[in-house]
Parts: structure tokens; sequence; C-alpha cells
């Protein structure tokens, strides 16, 4: 881990942290047992200590699973953390996006054409009333 005092490199990752320990009532220990983490750690990015790449991939999976929705968190906290910076033009995938794609990933063509139409029904509702 490096220690990146207050230059706020890691300060998005570490209100992500206090405010998802704080949504799901997580204490420290908690939360490392839930990532794999020592509660050392988890104590460490609250305090501002950017953690290693492998670290922030047990964050993802501890909070968002294995599939889609869990890529899509890791690429976000890497962000946070300032490994990476975010993709040009909105390519990045969010957490509830990767939920709904590991949700409709086993799904048959007839499936998917179902919750395809329920989606443009949900978008027509949302553009009639942005028009009002």
């Amino acid at each position: 881990m490096k220690n990146v005092g207050n230059t706020g490199l890691s300060q998005g990752l570490s209100e992500w942290m206090e405010e998802r320990c704080r949504k799901e009532k997580l204490s420290l220990r908690a939360a490392a047992g839930r990532t794999g983490l020592s509660h050392g750690t988890i104590a460490e990015i609250l305090k501002g200590v950017s953690p290693a790449p492998e670290s922030i991939r047990k964050l993802a999976h501890g909070f968002g699973g294995n599939g889609k929705e869990g890529l899509a968190l890791e690429d976000r906290l890497l962000i946070l953390a300032g490994y990476r910076t975010e993709r040009p033009g909105g390519q990045e995938i969010s957490p509830p996006m990767g939920r709904l794609l590991d949700a409709v990933a086993g799904f048959d063509d007839t499936q998917v054409n179902l919750v395809s139409r329920f989606v443009e029904f949900l978008a027509g509702i949302e553009k009639e009333a942005k028009k009002k």
C-alpha cells in the first residue's frame, strides 16, 4: 500500500468504502471477512491509504461478486484509487449495469426479447415524463 496522505488520490476510494460499510452496517472485521482482506487493510483504506490493485480486486469481488457487476465495480474502484482513468465516451459499465448483465446471462432469446421490450417501455415512459 502507498500512503497518499492528503493528496486526494485515494479520497474517493476511502469515501466509497466508508459509505458502503455504513450503508450495509458493516464493521471493519465484517468488511474484511466479506472481502478476504485484513481488518487492518480496510482501516488503512478508510484512512486514505491506496491499496494494491489485488486488494482492490478483492474489494470488488467481495462487494460486487464474480460476474460483470464485480468487474464493473473493480474498474470503478481502480479509477477511485488513481490506478487508471475513465474510458472516454461513456464506455464504462456501471455496477448496476453489470448486475443486470449478470441477471440475464442465462436467459434464452425469448426472455431477452421480453426484457428488451420492457426496457423500451420504461424508456418511453421516461421520455414522456421529460416532455412534461
